[in-house]
């Protein structure tokens, strides 16, 4: 889903048919994400930041602006989806889905809602990549008992709480002063990919001068400005305080999307529409945090509900069920890793011992790789990984030698292991040993033959010489 490099999107399934040529340790990466960008876009952003991700993200992308969010879909495709977020939660549309649906009972969440006090002066810390103040402990914060699309009960449980300046979302014509989110993941979940859970809590200016409990255990209650963008609060956080009278009222929810890169759309947002009071102090004090450490307090414009071919994208009233993450391929383009499952079924997979056939007889590893250092490597950045190409080696598969050609290191891990998404994953690809096509390839590189070989001459070269091999 990151695309730190534009360049021209080719073909998926064609993609397919190409890479699925050399032996590889690790999987077919089978299509590019990345479009071109515009000329009046960045192109000098770092594409990643070291900044903790809300999402379960093992790296934060930050080869984007707030200030051109027209730009974000030229190098993250699913931002130009059609189940994005925020939303404009207009219930004044007409056509099919545009009525809230009554899905439950008001103040359900009250008993489903169990969050923690961040005891002692816990950790505040701006967060450039959400523009908000961020209660990230690296440990749970709470739990919110769900049901999945069944019916079944689900617990998810709370990993961050978020406080930005204005609200992201629109509720029946309603924007908040500022708005708390709170992140969940399903308990035990270790992959990024799973459908995420946000509850939404609004906060609106007092008129009377009321303020913010929540704030001011923040610190956030109109005096010095923090030295740096981490501080410590000046007293205990309660979570479940700040939420309950919300939790207690009515709620919408809908399926959307991160509300910035890489705008996966797989989030649950359930938004409480009680307002707490906020004083314009406290407000001023919040704001002034993010616009000096954060880079501002603007947010991506809000996504209208009605839908191009009509109708309007569904809103559940005081809804305890998360649905399944959809994962239709109508829009973007089918080079999204969402829609590759059509063409490029078989890679990456999730790879669990307790599954493995162990039947055949077992191997040492040390006897059947021999690698080797290499010296005078040039090792160059692509779509999603860095590579390096030489001579590194060989690999023994099924009796034939495979050379190691090319090495490559990949954020974010394809394949999982029981369950589990790594930060990185390390690809060695190989060819098979003689190969006239490649050895003329790397000739011809060196200026020693006449023209490369074809991708058709390369593709008949490859029949049946080839296996695929993970490790």
């Amino acid at each position: 889903s990151f695309s730190p490099k534009p360049q021209a999107r080719p073909d998926s399934a064609r993609m397919c048919s190409k890479m699925a040529r050399p032996v590889v340790l690790g999987s077919c990466l089978l299509a590019l994400l990345g479009r071109s960008g515009q000329a009046a876009c960045p192109a000098d952003l770092d594409p990643y930041s070291a900044e903790p991700n809300p999402f379960g993200w093992p790296v934060t992308p930050a080869e984007f602006g707030y200030d051109q969010p027209e730009c974000w879909a030229a190098k993250y495709e699913r931002c130009g989806g059609e189940r994005q977020s925020p939303m404009d939660l207009n219930f004044h549309l007409s056509g099919p889905d545009c009525a809230p649906r009554v899905a439950g009972t008001v103040g359900d969440l009250a008993a489903r809602a169990n969050y923690k006090i961040l005891a002692g002066r816990p950790a505040m810390s701006v967060s450039k990549y959400m523009r908000g103040i961020s209660m990230m402990t690296g440990s749970s914060i709470g739990s919110l008992k769900l049901q999945d699309a069944n019916g079944m009960p689900v617990e998810y449980e709370a990993v961050d709480a978020v406080l930005t300046a204005g609200g992201l979302h629109k509720v029946d014509s309603f924007i908040a002063d500022a708005e708390l989110l709170i992140f969940h993941q399903p308990k035990n979940s270790t992959d990024a990919f799973a459908s995420r859970v946000v509850l939404s809590v609004p906060f609106r200016k007092s008129e009377s001068g009321a303020g913010s409990e929540l704030f001011e255990q923040m610190g956030l209650s109109g005096g010095a400005m923090p030295e740096s963008g981490v501080w410590r609060a000046p007293k205990s956080v309660d979570l479940q305080a700040a939420t309950q009278a919300a939790l207690e009222g009515q709620s919408f929810a809908y399926s959307g999307s991160m509300p910035m890169p890489p705008c996966i759309e797989n989030i649950r947002y359930i938004l409480l529409t009680t307002k707490q009071p906020v004083s314009a102090a406290q407000l001023s004090s919040l704001e002034g945090v993010l616009s000096k450490y954060a880079g501002g307090t603007r947010k991506r414009p809000l996504v209208s509900r009605a839908l191009a071919g009509g109708g309007c994208r569904a809103v559940d009233e005081d809804s305890v069920q998360v649905p399944a993450v959809d994962t239709s391929c109508a829009s973007p383009s089918n080079s999204s890793s969402a829609c590759w499952g059509a063409t490029c079924g078989v890679s990456p997979l999730d790879l669990a011992p307790a599954r493995a056939d162990k039947s055949k007889s077992a191997e040492d590893a040390s006897e059947l790789i021999d690698y080797r250092p290499t010296s005078n490597i040039t090792v160059s950045p692509s779509m999603f990984s860095l590579d390096a190409a030489g001579d590194f080696g060989v690999l023994l598969v099924n009796g034939r030698l495979f050379e190691a050609n090319k090495v490559s290191l990949k954020a974010v891990s394809q394949h999982t292991f029981n369950g589990t998404r790594y930060a990185a994953e390390l690809v060695v690809e190989h060819i098979l040993f003689g190969d006239g096509s490649y050895h003329r390839r790397l000739e011809q590189e060196a200026g020693v033959v006449g023209p490369t070989v074809t991708h058709a001459e390369a593709a008949a070269a490859h029949t049946d010489t080839h296996a695929e091999a993970a490790a």
